[in-house]
């Protein structure tokens, strides 16, 4: 057969395209029924496993709001653990952990004797880890209480660790980072029961501290001597110990005023550390620090703002500070003062006295 000519290809496709056309009008069939396919099965339910979800999240709910690594001694705040704020007298100990490297570390016992207890009187140790707490009694606190250590994880700086000794340990389970301390000395011990902690008589500890008529905030920590004597709170300053101001100017307060108040001994202070965080950022000397003032604004993590003594090396006259030490009967501790501007924590917060707060 010839080929078609170009022609007669057009007028057969056009044909085919028409005849093709005309088919589409027609009904289609039906397409065959389809068996419907069963609905698949949900996996059981793990009734188990979300009831333990839930329990460790009440577990979770119900463990204290320690703050910033709190330590108490039947349930009054004593102190928190950074290493600017340990006890002059806490001894440290140096230890090789290879490759040329040292770790400084604490012990429970000494830390306790620092604070002015008696490490002999202890009738239990609590280790706060987050939701996670390590009971240490009694026997086993005075059996291996001086080798359990703390040291922190920037050597000098950062948040605490706990070090338990490479022994067989006679506790419910162990913790790596530290969140906060509870020891108890005069009162009986809350104890474990069904993996919740229970008071001596019988009620449940929920989301506080056993014993601690409030827990310990965020404000301006005061020692004297190592020992914690109080916190600035904003709302409780009073005239007595006022500065007058004027309209530009809040009214502030006598740091030596403020902490004579706590305590009768600060007025006789040797000298007074200023710190904001994990820095030391000025070292007073009583005629340096008696005319220091401070005023607490809101919106500053409840800390006080210290008009700092003149230094032509600061570029910031005020800062924020978290802790005060005074001493009287002891010797400061030989540390580097941080210039201000590389004490990150020392700084106002951006909102410091914008607003009231609710700020205790």
């Amino acid at each position: 057969m010839g080929t078609l000519s170009s022609p007669y290809r057009v007028g057969l496709a056009l044909g085919l395209g028409l005849a093709l056309c005309a088919g589409c009008g027609q009904k289609r069939s039906q397409p065959a029924a389809r068996t419907a396919t069963p609905a698949a099965t949900p996996p059981p339910v793990d009734t188990a496993a979300i009831e333990a979800a839930q329990a460790a999240a009440q577990a979770k709910e119900k463990q204290p709001r320690l703050g910033e690594a709190a330590v108490y001694i039947d349930g009054k705040p004593v102190g928190v653990l950074r290493k600017q704020e340990l006890p002059a007298k806490l001894p440290a100990h140096v230890v090789p952990v290879g490759s040329g490297y040292e770790s400084t570390l604490y012990s429970l016992t000494e830390y306790v004797t620092a604070l002015g207890g008696d490490p002999r009187k202890v009738r239990a140790a609590h280790l706060y880890g987050g939701s996670r707490m390590v009971v240490v009694d009694q026997a086993e606190f005075a059996r291996i209480g001086s080798k359990i250590m703390f040291s922190f994880v920037g050597g000098d700086r950062g948040k605490p660790r706990i070090d338990f000794p490479p022994v067989k340990l006679n506790v419910n389970t162990t913790i790596d980072m530290l969140s906060g301390i509870a020891f108890y000395v005069d009162k009986a011990p809350p104890t474990l029961v069904d993996g919740e902690l229970v008071m001596p008589d019988g009620t449940k500890v929920t989301g506080k501290v056993p014993y601690a008529p409030e827990e310990q905030g965020n404000g301006t920590r005061v020692y004297v001597d190592g020992q914690l004597v109080g916190t600035v709170k904003r709302k409780k300053l009073t005239d007595d110990v006022a500065v007058a101001g004027n309209a530009a100017d809040p009214t502030k307060f006598s740091l030596v005023g403020y902490a004579g108040k706590l305590n009768g001994d600060a007025k006789g202070a040797k000298s007074i550390d200023l710190i904001a965080g994990d820095d030391l950022i000025a070292h007073l000397e009583p005629t340096s620090a008696k005319d220091v003032t401070f005023y607490v604004p809101s919106h500053n993590r409840g800390q006080a703002l210290i008009d700092l003594p003149k230094n032509e090396k600061s570029v910031r006259p005020v800062a924020r500070i978290s802790a005060i030490q005074i001493f009287v009967k002891t010797t400061a501790p030989k540390r580097n003062v941080v210039a201000l501007e590389d004490a990150s924590e020392a700084a106002p917060s951006a909102n410091a006295g914008r607003g009231s707060d609710d700020e205790p």
